[in-house]
């Protein structure tokens, strides 16, 4: 299994993990080229090669030249990467850290997600960083992120609308059951596009985990702190069996449970959504019959345990639930990557899964990719999704 370990030695914002993926081996040209689907207009990216704090590594910064609105909204984000022609995953990760960035940002402000603007200029850079991180991490094919607890530093924070302590209030709620630790720096280490790539692909926060190096990207940010404002992301093969000992490699999961009869079942599929942009590994519902006969819903919840606390506050406030019961688990996986296939009709990614890489056992067109070119085609979907499959059948037998 590709993995990626984010060494967040200085802080973490989505320039300096886009660059940091770039000096990792990432094609900058081929990058740039894919980010001009999301249809942004003019917009340029400057690299240099930088040193500081006595460590070499890639300084990454946006230069918008399109028109821009004063300000956006997440539907117009939402819409701006659905719109796109960027791979299904990509569009999916994208929105979810969007989604995330939103969601802290509203519950600081106490509104709504979708009326949180986010101002013009910087958020359209923060489009692109954070869309072309999770393109990098695409193109990688890294298919697990980990990381390092966050550095937070101290001090006032200038911004347009007064003055803000650091952490920023919304970087701290995205920060909610997140391991952080105090540095001796002026200024914010961490920004909001950061930790919200963070907490949104994050399958662990902790120390580096088992690994086989095989790459080391460093992305250098903007200011100058007393420590170093450097990123480092360590790129290589999970080392299989050391989590559980089984070929795939696995790791250790939150079941939050909870049983519920008093409440709206329509308001099951917002409470889903929720969960999911929260960062939940996956959430279900099964029918269930309660005290004195009444029927009942179970609602089920994974993630990883660094999520409990966010997630337990999204149940609670969301649902008529008294109380949630919690387990850890030990689970096993397969290993998986990302494969791109042509077929007649357009391009269409398939994850593939295995115990070795020469035994692939599940073999699984992306179902967005498939759905997008059936519309443009008119052609029926499971003529596309069986000459994805075949494809990418006849691709790993090469």
């Amino acid at each position: 299994m590709n993995i990626a370990y984010l060494d967040c030695v200085g802080g973490i914002s989505g320039e300096m993990l886009l660059a940091a993926l770039i000096d990792g081996g990432v094609n900058a040209r081929e990058l740039t080229g894919q980010l001009n689907f999301l249809h942004l207009g003019g917009f340029e990216v400057n690299i240099t090669e930088e040193v500081k704090g006595g460590w070499r590594g890639i300084r990454l910064f946006f230069s918008v030249d399109t028109p821009f609105r004063s300000s956006y909204q997440l539907g117009d984000v939402l819409e701006l990467i659905a719109s796109s022609s960027l791979p299904a995953p990509i569009k999916k990760t994208a929105g979810r850290v969007f989604e995330r960035l939103a969601c802290a940002e509203a519950r600081v402000r106490g509104i709504s997600p979708r009326e949180v603007c986010f101002e013009g200029g910087q958020f359209i850079k923060s489009v692109l960083a954070v869309t072309g991180s999770c393109l990098a991490l695409f193109m990688l094919q890294v298919e697990r992120v980990y990381c390092s607890p966050l550095p937070v530093g101290h001090g006032p924070l200038i911004r347009t609308g007064g003055v803000m302590p650091v952490p920023a209030p919304a970087t701290a709620e995205l920060m909610l059951g997140v391991p952080v630790y105090t540095v001796d720096a002026e200024g914010e280490l961490v920004t909001a596009d950061g930790a919200a790539i963070a907490t949104t692909l994050a399958a662990e926060f902790g120390p580096l985990p088992p690994m086989q190096i095989a790459g080391i990207g460093y992305g250098i940010g903007a200011h100058n702190f007393s420590v170093p404002n450097l990123l480092r992301v360590f790129l290589g093969k999970h080392i299989q069996g050391s989590s559980t000992g089984t070929p795939g490699g696995g790791d250790t999961v939150l079941v939050m449970e909870t049983d519920i009869d008093d409440m709206n079942p329509e308001f099951f599929s917002y409470v889903d959504h929720l969960l999911r942009q929260g960062g939940a590994l996956d959430v279900f519902l099964t029918p269930t019959i309660m005290k004195k006969g009444r029927p009942g819903t179970r609602l089920t919840v994974l993630c990883p345990p660094a999520l409990e606390e966010v997630l337990l506050g999204i149940i609670f406030r969301e649902t008529t639930t008294l109380g949630v019961r919690i387990r850890q688990e030990r689970r096993s996986v397969l290993n998986r990557h990302q494969v791109q296939v042509q077929t007649p009709w357009g391009q269409v990614g398939v994850k593939v899964a295995y115990l070795t890489p020469d035994n692939p056992l599940q073999v699984s067109p992306e179902y967005e990719d498939c759905r997008r070119l059936a519309e443009s085609s008119s052609r029926p979907i499971q003529e596309i999704y069986h000459a994805a499959r075949q494809a990418a059948l006849d691709k790993l037998q090469e």
